[in-house]
């Protein structure tokens, strides 16, 4: 009989994928005992290797942006894209370049950097259904080779990924679809840049890798497949053939067979609570034609931290913490919702079939008339007031490495709740207006707190979102 080893820890992290890794290492760092168990050996092949810029501010953030840098993966700041009837083909990325890298050695970098700070790593290791044992403690069976373990912990984090076991009920907010993808040799192509393309009722996306293969996907209605039949290979090089971008493709050799993943947007409907949380795709999944699969995930874990950490050590600050991961989860499903809706919806090149009707759907976008930017002038003498719909209330925001309910600013025309414009707390200006003063006299109150260039930042802020207002005759 096998010996059942137990371990005692504060945090259990199941999945070691970028999500998993990022929340163990900053839960780590913040000071708290993590477990992490994986189930796959590493380095190991997995799609989306494609990252935007905009996800080195998530690197910063999680303190990995040199050590990603180090790597050496290929880096671009444009891409060619035949989408609409106005694309030039090329288009360019000013700023920082993006990542093209083999997500084998990406996952294994982030995985490491989780071990350098004293995550407890089990790996290769299988999970079995956790049990909770009383309040606000887990039990995990976990087998490891020939070693059978039970992982006692306050917190379980589930990173598990999109099919995860242990994740709660899902809701698809996007049309099924599924996407083709193979490894490509000795083709023809020049250059590091991605490649997307739209085509009659697909799109698709490409880029090389570091280690020299070509990684070309077709994004297609999950029952279009099912009703194909037949030879997978073949509708997959027969349609990459139609295309402009892709053709080259079928003059090289296609290194492993064709493969197929659940590419559909998704969320779960309870992501976090007292005792748990879902980050990454076990908590949800946007559509791959934003390249931001990976930041989106890994932006989860790093508020996930904060999170989870808040609960651990300010119990009073509990429902202010899973509140706040709620509504930053909310918000990135309905923006993603709205950019990916118009991303389809302007495609021309190939009439609107019902693939591309059903992924242009706008959500309606309330009030949009009524919140539209004032950019109606005001001048020293104009007397102002607090909108009617401007409140200030108490609203979960993150304060250094925890999550505090403080006074900040509600407007329907606003995204979200805000405390701060930069460094400045907004509640402490706007309490001191008095309806009917004029901008002269608030600003006389205001560079008593601020910089005169500041004031005059914050009032030109405020009238533009209709925060403050002319004053009703």
């Amino acid at each position: 009989m096998t010996a059942n080893f137990p371990i005692e820890t504060e945090v259990c992290v199941v999945g070691g994928g970028p999500a998993g890794s990022s929340i163990a290492r900053r839960l780590a760092l913040l000071g708290h005992n993590v477990c992490l168990i994986e189930q796959a050996t590493f380095p190991r092949p997995h799609i989306g290797e494609s990252l935007p810029p905009s996800i080195i501010q998530v690197f910063e953030l999680l303190g990995v942006r040199s050590l990603i840098e180090a790597a050496g993966f290929l880096r671009s700041n444009r891409a060619r894209v035949r989408w609409s009837s106005t694309d030039n083909s090329w288009q360019s990325h000013p700023g920082e370049s993006g990542f093209q890298v083999d997500r084998g050695r990406f996952d294994q970098l982030l995985l490491e950097a989780a071990k350098e700070v004293g995550v407890r790593v089990l790996q290769p290791a299988r999970v079995s259904p956790p049990q909770r044992q009383g309040q606000y403690q887990w039990l995990v069976p976990v087998r490891s080779s020939d070693r059978h373990y039970t992982i006692k912990t306050r917190f379980l984090v589930d990173a598990t990924g999109k099919h995860s076991p242990l994740s709660g009920k899902k809701q698809r907010y996007s049309a099924a679809t599924l996407a083709l993808y193979g490894y490509w040799k000795n083709t023809s192509f020049h250059g590091v840049e991605s490649r997307v393309e739209a085509g009659a009722n697909e799109w698709f996306w490409g880029a090389y890798l570091p280690n020299g293969t070509f990684n070309a996907a077709v994004f297609l209605d999950k029952q279009r497949y099912a009703q194909i039949g037949g030879d997978r290979q073949k509708f997959y090089e027969d349609i990459l053939a139609k295309t402009t971008l892709f053709p080259d493709c079928l003059q090289g050799k296609l290194e492993t067979p064709v493969q197929i993943c659940d590419a559909s947007s998704y969320f779960t409907t309870n992501p976090i609570g007292l005792d748990f949380i879902r980050v990454g795709e076990a908590a949800l999944s946007i559509d791959p034609l934003s390249s931001q699969g990976v930041q989106v995930a890994m932006m989860s874990a790093f508020t996930g931290s904060i999170a989870v950490h808040t609960i651990l050590t300010q119990p009073d600050s509990t429902d202010a913490a899973i509140a706040f991961y709620r509504d930053r989860q909310r918000e990135t499903v309905v923006g993603n919702q709205k950019t990916a809706a118009q991303f389809y919806a302007e495609q021309d090149i190939y009439p609107a079939t019902s693939f591309w009707q059903s992924r242009a759907h706008k959500p309606p976008i309330q009030n949009l008339t009524e919140w539209q930017l004032n950019t109606s002038l005001f001048n020293l003498n104009t007397r102002i007031q607090l909108s009617p719909a401007a409140k200030l209330m108490l609203a979960p925001v993150i304060q250094g490495n925890l999550i505090e309910k403080v006074k900040a600013l509600h407007h329907p025309g606003l995204d979200r709740p805000v405390a701060y414009l930069g460094n400045v707390v907004i509640a402490s200006l706007l309490e001191e207006l008095v309806a009917g003063q004029t901008v002269l006299e608030l600003m006389q109150k205001w560079s008593k707190q601020q910089t005169l260039p500041i004031c005059w930042q914050l009032l030109q802020w405020f009238w533009s979102q209709h925060i403050l207002v002319p004053l009703c005759p």
